[in-house]
């Protein structure tokens, strides 16, 4: 038998009218004419930065940056806020993106999933020159 599975393998590898034989006939084969489904940006694989085609990153790229930060955006610690927002800059950065225009960017890629509330009379900002997020009067 084990000489047989080779031999067979080889067989459906070698192309042509074998390689018919050999897969499930209700599976399409992909043509010129029906080239088959298009892919979608969904489906596509993130990059070596973990960003998918529709510009937000990978779930699971996100999940391993940003995951050790999760509590500090659940607390209502201004020091833990600024640590995840920073965490969360310095990832975009890391991924070889231009500084953001503002914090939102961060959201819409999915980076956060929201911004935390500043204290009152502050706001959360990006300092162009130090590149870190800073609270602002």
């Amino acid at each position: 038998m084990k000489m047989k599975l080779p031999a067979l393998l080889l067989l459906c590898a070698a192309g042509g009218g074998a390689l018919v034989a050999c897969r499930d006939q209700n599976v399409p084969v992909p043509t010129v004419e029906n080239p088959g489904p298009a892919a979608t940006p969904a489906a596509a694989p993130p990059t070596a930065g973990g960003e998918v085609p529709d510009g937000t990153f990978a779930p699971k790229v996100v999940g391993d940056a940003m995951g050790p930060f999760k509590r500090d955006l659940e607390g209502n610690s201004p020091d833990a806020h600024l640590r995840a927002l920073n965490a969360a800059l310095t990832f975009w950065l890391a991924a070889g993106r231009p500084l953001p225009k503002d914090l939102y960017e961060l959201v819409a890629a999915k980076l956060l999933p929201r911004i935390p509330a500043p204290p009152p009379g502050k706001r959360f900002a990006i300092d162009g020159k130090s590149l870190q997020v800073v609270m602002v009067d």
